[in-house]
């Protein structure tokens, strides 16, 4: 298969990507957009943008739900988000991930911070996770005007591996956090998994376009066991206190997800290493069924509001200072 095709993308002269397929951008909706809770309730979400990073074109959109059990930000969970798409495709704009973000903040209720950090291949990682720097310092700044507020990390697809590297960034930044979520966290290597060899054919992340995605992402010349992308050489480069610092994470999988055995891995090593892991890796279906399935998507949102329902008021966050 020719990758570029399934993906809609060309690679220009310049370097640039241009995304034909790229999911429908949706405006920010400040007046709030009504969602169907359990029976007849229904919240209103607003949402708006701001600038993160003015220098790098970053921006934030915070969805903040009103109605019955929302009532404005006030001391609601605040989960800092990001968005998957492989590093490369995607905004938090896009329709499937402002629509997730919508549904997050109505149903826990929370506030979300969708972050729209800089793409590859115009902006090759470490770029991502420079991004994810500036969104903890931002939080940081955001939750110090309520003290107290519960504050989480999540990510879907490569989205949680950059929530991953936000989290490290936290530690560093004393930011109390009380809870990670990584949904199907996208990792790879040079030595083919068994799943990852399976899946030349795979309905949603085929083998080639696997590929392709790490060859517009990493740094030039690197190769899929540098840091940014095989999880056992990034964990490697991080000392053990500094993972125990870490706080309780939930990750998610799926059964016939390409990278499930790189997710397997993760997760065993940071058992390993202190950290309180809570795994479900044998969710059904494929790569990202959540942004396709109403009942994954169900299913999906209901793992997540358990999780945050149970560590907001769980105290002191075990990456404080």
């Amino acid at each position: 298969m020719d990758p570029y095709k399934y993906l809609n993308i060309r690679f220009n002269p310049d370097g640039s990507l241009t995304r034909n397929g790229a999911a429908r951008l949706l405006p920010p909706s400040p007046a709030g957009e009504p969602v169907a809770g359990d029976g007849p309730t229904r919240r209103i979400v607003h949402s708006n943008d701001a600038t993160l990073n003015d220098a790098n074109g970053t921006t934030v959109r915070l969805f903040v739900p009103s109605g019955p059990g929302g009532g404005g930000a006030g001391r609601l969970p605040l989960i800092l988000y990001f968005h998957g798409g492989g590093y490369v495709l995607f905004r938090a704009a896009s329709e499937p991930f402002h629509n997730t973000c919508t549904a997050l903040a109505a149903t826990i209720p929370a506030a979300v911070a969708s972050v729209d950090y800089r793409l590859a291949p115009e902006h090759r990682l470490p770029a991502a996770f420079e991004d994810a720097a500036d969104a903890v310092r931002w939080v940081r700044s955001y939750a110090a005007a309520s003290p107290g507020r519960p504050v989480f990390l999540m990510g879907s697809h490569a989205g949680a591996s950059i929530a991953f590297r936000a989290a490290l960034a936290a530690v560093d930044e004393g930011l109390e956090l009380r809870g990670l979520i990584l949904n199907q966290p996208h990792h790879g290597g040079v030595k083919r998994t068994a799943a990852e060899a399976s899946s030349v054919d795979d309905r949603v992340l085929p083998l080639p376009a696997n590929d392709l995605l790490w060859e517009l992402a990493l740094p030039v010349g690197a190769d899929r066991d540098h840091e940014y992308c095989n999880p056992e050489t990034m964990l490697a480069g991080v000392d053990a206190a500094r993972l125990r610092r870490l706080p309780p994470c939930l990750v998610l999988g799926r059964r016939k997800d390409p990278p499930r055995d790189r997710q397997r891995t993760l997760v065993e090593a940071l058992q390993n290493a202190g950290v309180s892991i809570e795994a479900h890796l044998d969710g059904a279906g494929y790569h990202a069924m959540e942004l396709f399935k109403q009942d994954r998507a169900a299913e999906f949102i209901a793992q997540v509001t358990d999780f945050v329902h149970r560590h907001a008021g769980a105290g002191a966050g075990r990456s404080r200072l």
